[in-house]
């Protein structure tokens, strides 16, 4: 339990004692103090209060300090174990009013210096598991296949990534789910293509460069908007698929081979944690296409509309104010996203047994899945106590010089294409080199390659998962690489000061023990108060999805670090304070390493 966690308790405790039978349990609310020097947390639970109780704040916060004050008078500290488990008020050093109702509490140093005594070998560092697992469905990435992985899919997949990571650390059982599009009309004009160019010698294309699949499509995409007999061919094509043509399937599974080669060694460069065994496209739901249509149909939940077959749910209407409709049966019959997304929830919920489904796309979609959620949900496929959360992510800036005028626009190349992931790699390889190179030049090649990729995947997803998912950020490689401000190089910079001045002292840095730790000077106290909140970080991640809380956590650490580094002298201190300081990095170095691996960075010892 977080120390918010227990003050929380406790001053729930006390409004319990000074207003009995007052009604409904109230939950207060409580977070750190902005200015430290007025306590450690605060609590605005008396302005809440007040209006249930018709009192004023400063008159309700009196009585709950007396309560909390009178509560630890006489109470011994170090006789209360597992603290702050423990919910004794022993642990609170002061309580006061502030201003017209705010309570403020600063905790004891005890408390503190037992905490990280409690989690200094703890390689969670104090975050308890969930005390109710769910099995959950994470769904992202989802890349667009016969093309290289591009920043558009980039932010899918740090994102949901990272969503996967941290609910499985809390103590859920994640089920990775790679969604991607291998069945629809692009396929069709892919396989006409495909046809054309290499007629049955399946050979050439798995020799052909992945960059010659992609002019492959936009040659057959322009071929279709021109040319009748090629759109017919290809719609055709998308028919054979669904239908098992053999030599169709043939010339479609080396086409998806070829790509999902490529998409999974990028992944493994990336450090992401999706394998193969993660694969479940549009594909692989074809069988159950038919299932969803006929068991909509027996709901009454389709009607023909123009020869497809449509749902249409209460509350969708277009811009004209007309129904809007959920097309699940084109007028070819063949199926589309919608298709295969209800055939997603059927599956994952009647055969995987997910308790949450949580999909990770561009903020575009979200109507699309709204829909399909309340189609999934009419159908019977998606109970009430199964939730399906669609987390809508912004889009990639970039700032553009026009005319004189500076204006932001998408991110693209300069020839106005999509950028690809693997060219950012490339990139921030070259930057990170000659940035490593010029602090270490002596360094080795093999030691060097490692350290320029650890730092480029840190610049790229922590420029991302920074942000709040739904933001749009500007991409700008001279920031993100920055060693100082709030970016993935100065987190990983605090580490590896860390590991220098371990070296330095001769020790590993796993090795310095709990014991002797004092307390001796003000930022001391406030590294630690920082050390020990972790725990903090993750009482609302289930509900908001967010690693940007993790980010801001990790630089406001990485700075307060630094106060400390400047400020309190570790190798020269007397041996007391030499040790305690050295306990105290490596529970900052421990935090530093647990959270960013949460974000799917690695740590680096050099830079």
């Amino acid at each position: 339990m977080s120390f918010i966690e227990s003050i929380k308790d406790i001053l729930n405790k006390a409004v319990a004692d000074c207003f009995p039978g007052s009604g409904q349990a109230f939950e207060c609310q409580v977070a750190p103090c902005q200015d430290r020097q007025f306590g450690d947390y605060q609590s605005n639970l008396a302005f809440l209060l007040a209006k249930r109780e018709k009192t004023g704040p400063r008159e309700i916060a009196g009585a709950v300090v007396e309560s909390v004050r009178k509560e630890a008078k006489g109470t011994d500290f170090k006789s209360v174990p597992g603290i702050p488990a423990n919910l004794s008020p022993a642990i609170i050093e002061s309580i006061e009013i502030a201003g017209p109702g705010f309570i403020n509490i600063r905790l004891k140093d005890t408390a503190l210096l037992s905490e990280l005594a409690r989690t200094l070998a703890d390689p969670r560092c104090g975050v308890e598991r969930t005390a109710r697992p769910q099995r959950i469905v994470v769904d992202y990435s989802s890349p667009n296949l016969a093309k290289d992985l591009h920043v558009g899919t980039m932010r899918s997949t740090v994102i949901g990534d990272s969503i996967a990571r941290v609910l499985e650390f809390l103590g859920h059982e994640v089920l990775r789910q790679n969604h991607y599009g291998d069945w629809g009309a692009n396929f069709g004009v892919l396989v006409a293509m495909i046809k054309q160019e290499y007629d049955s010698g399946l050979g050439g294309l798995e020799a052909a460069p992945l960059e010659a699949v992609e002019e492959l499509y936009a040659r057959g995409s322009a071929l279709k908007a021109s040319s009748g007999e090629f759109a017919r061919r290809a719609a055709e094509e998308v028919n054979n698929l669904q239908a098992g043509n053999p030599e169709s399937l043939a010339v479609w599974q080396a086409l998806t081979d070829k790509t999902l080669h490529a998409c999974h060694s990028l992944y493994w460069e990336f450090n992401v944690s999706l394998d193969a065994s993660h694969d479940c496209p549009e594909s692989f739901y074809r069988d159950d296409l038919p299932g969803v249509i006929s068991e909509l149909s027996e709901k009454g939940l389709l009607v023909e509309d123009n020869n497809a077959l449509c749902a249409y749910l209460d509350g969708f209407l277009n811009v004209d104010g007309d129904p809007l409709p959920v097309i699940v049966q084109k007028s070819d019959a063949g199926y589309n996203y919608s298709t295969t997304d209800l055939a997603g929830i059927r599956h994952r919920v009647g055969r995987l047994g997910a308790q949450q489904i949580i999909i990770v796309t561009d903020r575009g979609q979200e109507l699309h899945f709204r829909m399909i959620r309340a189609l999934a949900q009419k159908a019977g496929w998606l109970p009430d106590s199964v939730p399906l959360r669609h987390l809508g992510y912004g889009v990639i800036l970039q700032e553009i010089r026009d005319n004189g005028q500076t204006r932001k626009a998408r991110f693209r190349t300069r020839s106005g294409g999509t950028v690809k992931i693997r060219e950012l790699l490339a990139e921030g390889r070259r930057r990170s080199e000659a940035l490593t190179l010029d602090r270490n030049p002596d360094i080795g090649a093999e030691e060097l390659d490692g350290i320029v990729g650890k730092l480029t995947i840190a610049a790229l997803k922590y420029a991302d998962l920074k942000q709040r998912p739904e933001s749009d950020y500007t991409f700008n490689w001279d920031q993100m690489l920055a060693n100082q401000g709030n970016t993935g190089i100065y987190i990983l910079y605090c580490y590896v000061r860390i590991a220098s001045l371990f070296r330095k002292a001769g020790l590993d840095l796993a090795g310095a023990g709990p014991d002797a730790l004092a307390i001796t000077h003000e930022l001391e106290r406030e590294l630690l108060l920082q050390v020990v909140s972790f725990p903090e970080l993750f009482s609302g991640y289930e509900e908001e999805l967010s690693s940007h809380n993790i980010c801001s956590y990790l630089y406001e650490l990485a700075g307060c670090y630094s106060r400390f580094w400047k400020d309190c002298p570790i190798l020269t201190a007397d041996d007391e304070v030499r040790h305690s300081r050295l306990v105290l990095s490596r529970a900052v170095a421990a935090r530093l390493e647990l959270g960013l691996s949460l974000l799917g960075i690695e740590v680096v010892e050099r830079m």
